[in-house]
């Protein structure tokens, strides 16, 4: 086997190694994206300032939750969008990914999240700009990375989650796969460059994808 063959062969070994579930990397189940949801929705929420910007940011935790989940992107990316960015024609979010220089990922996203955007939007009168901004000074200036850490961890906290960003992005691909979902479809959404990256990270089979794949076959 020549050289290149070996090392073919070798990343064929790791791209079809099946992992146990503890191999996973830290990510967030389905059900605890909903309880985090669920949190944010009923939290009795006090800013030290000014009582009047809760509703607001509620709404905008709320959102950067949401699209954290169901973009699957990382949260530099996720809080640089613009309300250019957001297309509700066709139903899709520009996201771009920094870590591909620049790579421009159009993402199908669901009616639900674009009318959580549309309702946030409204509620602030945002028309241009980032959509994820701090909301106790009057430049709109984006949140950082840090700040976003912050937020999911102290919710996070509420349910009993040692949270941070990277999580959501974890959990979407896992949940995704465990559904049956192409590898390439994941793939592409996540901003992985290859399937194989897919795989590589977040396949796993556990004995109940396994019942369900052979139900009516061998089971």
């Amino acid at each position: 086997m020549s050289e290149i063959e070996n090392k073919n062969f070798k990343k064929f070994q790791e791209v079809m190694k099946v992992k146990d579930e503890y191999d996973l990397p830290p990510h967030i189940s389905y059900n605890d994206y909903q309880s985090l949801l669920n949190t944010i929705d009923n939290e009795e929420y006090h800013h030290y300032l000014n009582k009047k910007l809760v509703p607001f940011l509620k709404a905008r935790d709320k959102l950067l939750v949401m699209m954290m989940w169901e973009l699957g992107g990382r949260v530099s990316d996720i809080i640089n969008i613009q309300t250019k960015d957001i297309d509700f024609s066709k139903k899709e979010i520009v996201l771009i990914v920094k870590k591909r220089h620049g790579y421009i990922n159009r993402i199908p996203v669901s009616d639900s999240l674009l009318l959580e955007v549309s309702n946030f939007l409204r509620m602030l009168n945002i028309n241009s700009g980032s959509i994820f901004f701090k909301m106790d000074n009057q430049n709109k200036d984006p949140i950082t990375r840090q700040r976003a850490w912050e937020i999911v961890s102290r919710y996070g906290n509420k349910i009993g989650l040692k949270l941070h960003p990277h999580m959501f992005r974890h959990g979407l691909a896992i949940y995704l796969l465990q559904y049956g979902v192409d590898a390439k479809i994941i793939a592409r959404r996540l901003g992985h460059s290859s399937a194989a990256t897919t795989l590589k990270y977040y396949l796993v089979i556990t004995p109940e994808v396994e019942r369900d794949a052979l139900r009516g076959i061998l089971l």
